[in-house]
Protein backbone atom coordinates (compact mmCIF):
# COMPACT_ATOMS: atom_id res chain seq x y z
CA UNK A 1 0.00 0.00 0.00
CA UNK A 2 1.28 3.25 -1.15
CA UNK A 3 0.25 6.38 1.27
CA UNK A 4 0.86 10.22 0.33
CA UNK A 5 2.52 11.01 3.33
CA UNK A 6 5.08 8.66 2.73
CA UNK A 7 5.78 10.02 -0.83
CA UNK A 8 8.99 11.50 -1.43
CA UNK A 9 9.14 12.18 -4.81
CA UNK A 10 9.78 15.00 -6.75
CA UNK A 11 6.10 16.10 -7.17
CA UNK A 12 6.54 16.85 -3.27
CA UNK A 13 9.11 18.38 -2.94
CA UNK A 14 7.57 20.78 -5.53
CA UNK A 15 4.53 20.79 -3.84
CA UNK A 16 5.82 21.92 -0.84
CA UNK A 17 8.41 24.41 -1.85
CA UNK A 18 5.75 26.33 -4.47
CA UNK A 19 3.56 26.24 -1.48
CA UNK A 20 6.18 28.06 0.75
CA UNK A 21 6.72 30.54 -1.79
CA UNK A 22 3.33 31.89 -2.40
CA UNK A 23 3.14 32.14 1.65
CA UNK A 24 6.13 34.29 1.78
CA UNK A 25 5.01 36.10 -1.12
CA UNK A 26 1.54 36.70 0.24
CA UNK A 27 2.98 37.61 3.32
CA UNK A 28 5.53 40.10 1.83
CA UNK A 29 2.65 41.83 0.09
CA UNK A 30 0.88 42.23 3.48
CA UNK A 31 3.39 43.66 5.09
CA UNK A 32 4.68 46.08 1.57
CA UNK A 33 0.91 47.41 1.84
CA UNK A 34 0.44 47.73 5.30
CA UNK A 35 3.67 49.93 4.94
CA UNK A 36 2.36 51.99 2.05
CA UNK A 37 -0.89 52.77 4.03
CA UNK A 38 0.94 53.51 7.12
CA UNK A 39 3.12 56.09 5.70
CA UNK A 40 0.77 57.76 3.21
CA UNK A 41 -1.60 58.23 6.41
CA UNK A 42 1.58 59.21 8.76
CA UNK A 43 3.01 61.33 5.83
CA UNK A 44 -0.27 63.15 5.59
CA UNK A 45 -0.92 64.20 9.15
CA UNK A 46 2.49 65.12 9.89
CA UNK A 47 3.23 67.33 6.44
CA UNK A 48 6.28 69.80 5.96
CA UNK A 49 4.28 72.79 6.64
CA UNK A 50 4.69 74.66 2.81
CA UNK A 51 0.87 73.74 2.66
CA UNK A 52 -0.01 76.75 4.80
CA UNK A 53 2.75 78.86 3.51
CA UNK A 54 1.52 78.32 -0.27
CA UNK A 55 -2.30 79.07 1.07
CA UNK A 56 -1.28 82.26 2.19
CA UNK A 57 0.43 83.13 -0.78
CA UNK A 58 -2.58 82.05 -2.67
CA UNK A 59 -4.34 84.36 -0.83
CA UNK A 60 -1.93 87.53 -0.91
CA UNK A 61 -1.59 86.98 -4.82
CA UNK A 62 -5.49 87.12 -4.95
CA UNK A 63 -5.59 90.40 -3.23
CA UNK A 64 -7.42 88.49 -0.43
CA UNK A 65 -5.37 89.93 2.42
CA UNK A 66 -2.83 92.91 2.36
CA UNK A 67 0.71 92.80 2.26
CA UNK A 68 1.52 93.72 6.83
CA UNK A 69 -1.27 90.71 7.03
CA UNK A 70 0.51 88.30 4.79
CA UNK A 71 3.88 89.05 5.71
CA UNK A 72 2.35 88.80 9.90
CA UNK A 73 0.46 85.40 9.04
CA UNK A 74 3.83 84.27 7.16
CA UNK A 75 6.04 85.00 10.17
CA UNK A 76 3.56 83.41 12.45
CA UNK A 77 3.56 80.21 10.78
CA UNK A 78 7.39 79.77 10.20
CA UNK A 79 8.20 80.78 13.67
CA UNK A 80 5.56 77.49 14.56
CA UNK A 81 8.03 75.18 11.58
CA UNK A 82 11.00 76.13 14.02
CA UNK A 83 12.15 74.45 16.76
CA UNK A 84 11.91 76.48 19.62
CA UNK A 85 14.80 75.98 22.22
Amino acid sequence: MHSILHDTGAGFWLGHSLMVIIMITVLALILAGTYLLLSALLGRQQGDGEEPLQALAERYARGDIERDEFLKRQQDLLDLRSPRT
